[in-house]
């Protein structure tokens, strides 16, 4: 569960900060983003640390599967009980938004890479002290 908030924490300080503007012109190919990708690690900017306890040894699998239609399916299994919930997302250049509509809260992160095999994002916000942090989650394609 405290992955959940941390992520959910980390996505909430997103919304509110947004992202900055470099790289933009970097188009994604959403022929390679459709499909299911778990998270395999994930970096905490203002603490400096990597959570690297992802997947079944650890216990904690965490899925997001993309549709072509502009759907996400997110899901999450620990301790034998699963949870998973339905979005939407849209993509502008490298920047990735999701959202439950398209007029709720939405999140959005830049797609730093996007390969056949390895997916990863990244969040700047504000830290508790003011400085400007970044967030970074990697996933690998497992279907």
């Amino acid at each position: 569960m405290k992955r959940i908030f941390l992520f959910l924490c980390c996505a909430a300080a997103l919304s509110w900060s947004g992202c900055t503007k470099d790289n933009d012109d970097n188009t994604v190919d959403l022929t390679q983003l459709v499909g299911t990708w778990e998270i395999t690690k994930m970096y905490i900017g203002e603490y400096g640390e990597w959570d690297e306890e992802y997947g079944s040894e650890f216990n904690f699998v965490s899925t997001k599967e993309f549709h072509a239609d502009g759907t996400v399916t997110f899901a999450e299994t620990q301790s034998g009980y699963t949870r998973s919930w339905n979005l939407i997302y849209t993509i502008d250049s490298n920047i990735l938004t999701i959202s439950e509509t398209d007029t709720d809260h939405a999140i959005s992160v830049r797609i730093e890479k996007l390969t056949a095999s390895e997916f990863i994002t990244s969040y700047e916000y504000k830290g508790e002290n003011g400085k400007t942090y970044v967030d970074k989650v990697y996933h690998k394609r497992i279907d």
